[in-house]
């Protein structure tokens, strides 16, 4: 009987406590937002879910390399010659086709250290803070906006240019080869000729001079009274000093066309 009086006691106690508590507050100002038709205001510099203007983006990837937990990957393909990307928002030129541009949000700690390395402002965060999924891969975010055949034709004109490039270097280097290997060839014949040039210049003086000692010989005897010719000894002594200039000359040719030779060989060995 006592137990049954004591349970009745504390029921209707219970019963008015939480009503004294309802009364209480049924006349004082509201304090429940009723979301989501309600929402409070954010406070400024939140940090919430990270978002990318690709149309900024150069693809430097010191946002990538700046996230602690590596939950940026970016891909980047470099753009040909013959095509113009453009500048950014902010005057930057754009040089790479950024190919794959993904966050995956379920990884980051929104420490913000992302946010402040972009050199154009491109990626921020954005007061957005609905998006719970099912599933975790659903968290991972693409802001890339190329397709599959806009990456398979970058890739493709970038190996053709590369092919075109280095097959222009290879001619280039091999018409270098056969200047050089022509100047040497035209080095050895320079220095070839003088030699013959002067075994055969010295022939011709040395025969020049017989011709012309014999010829001086008989204007001399022919003209001996009269004294205008020239004397034996005279014209052969010119004969010799032609023959030597000539020599010298040839011997000149020779050392000149030997140290040619020999600094195209030299090139050709580096």
């Amino acid at each position: 009987m006592v137990k049954a009086l004591s349970d009745t006691y504390l029921t209707f106690k219970t019963i008015f406590t939480g009503m004294g508590i309802t009364f209480r507050h049924l006349f004082t100002k509201s304090v429940t937002v009723q979301y989501p038709v309600q929402r409070d205001v954010l406070p400024e510099r939140v940090r919430l879910k990270l978002h990318v203007n690709i149309d900024d983006c150069i693809g430097c990837r010191l946002c990538e390399r700046a996230c602690p937990v590596e939950c940026i990957d970016i891909g980047t393909i470099k753009s040909t010659d013959d095509v113009d990307l453009g500048e950014t928002s902010t005057g930057h030129k754009k040089k790479l086709w950024v190919d794959k541009f993904d966050i995956d949000m379920a990884k980051c700690c929104y420490c913000e250290l992302c946010v402040h390395p972009c050199p154009t402002d491109c990626i921020t965060m954005v007061e957005e803070y609905e998006y719970s999924v099912y599933d975790r891969n659903d968290l991972i975010f693409p802001f890339s906006d190329m397709t599959p055949e806009q990456i398979e034709e970058a890739n493709r004109k970038l190996e053709e240019e590369a092919e075109a490039k280095s097959r222009k270097k290879e001619e280039a280097m091999l018409a270098k080869k056969k200047k050089a290997e022509a100047q040497a060839a035209g080095g050895e014949a320079d220095g070839d000729k003088p030699k013959d040039a002067a075994s055969g210049g010295s022939t011709e003086a040395g025969g020049s001079a017989e011709t012309g000692g014999e010829e001086a010989g008989g204007e001399g005897a022919g003209t001996e009274k009269s004294g205008t010719g020239k004397s034996d000894a005279e014209a052969s002594g010119d004969g010799d000093a032609d023959a030597e200039k000539a020599a010298r000359r040839a011997e000149r040719e020779a050392r000149r066309a030997a140290r040619r030779a020999e600094r195209e060989a030299k090139k050709k060995s580096e």
